[in-house]
């Protein structure tokens, strides 16, 4: 999807449904934004989705969360808590966040996802040393999407 301009922007030419709106408000506070605005001004639209950060890390009920263990070696999935463009490289040193073998903390930035000047942190959910990097730096990640496993201390 893009504009005229060639930007990567979805199309908003009818407001979403309820259970849509909720998803996007869910994915918002996994996200740690507090809000989004949509407009369409030749559509007469404009949708404004505000939300409170929940306590102490709560999370929707049928939210997926973080770190999903895989339960057959041990791993722990990063997922990323957004969508984007992957970043597997920082940006200001031109090395890599986490690559295979790197020991991370939890919280850690392991990644960015970048969207226009938007950059949002992958953060590990557990301690441990990178077994794989699944994801494909540049390549465009939805929410949820597994971008490497950890092996937890």
């Amino acid at each position: 999807m893009s504009n005229r301009s060639g930007q990567m922007v979805p199309h908003f030419d009818r407001l979403p449904e309820p259970k849509q709106i909720g998803q996007m408000a869910t994915w918002l506070a996994q996200a740690g934004l507090e809000s989004l605005e949509l407009s369409n001004e030749a559509a007469g639209l404009k949708l404004r989705i505000c939300v409170g950060q929940t306590a102490s890390g709560a999370t929707a009920p049928d939210a997926p969360t973080a770190a999903q263990p895989d339960t057959s070696a041990g791993l722990v999935a990063v997922k990323t808590p957004y969508f984007g463009h992957l970043c597997l490289i920082h940006p200001q040193r031109d090395s890599a966040f986490s690559p295979v073998g790197a020991k991370v903390a939890q919280g850690d930035i392991v990644a960015l996802l970048t969207l226009d000047s938007l950059q949002l942190p992958v953060r590990a959910p557990v301690a441990g040393t990178v077994a794989t990097v699944t994801g494909q730096a540049g390549a465009l990640v939805g929410y949820g999407t597994t971008i490497m496993q950890i092996q937890p201390d």
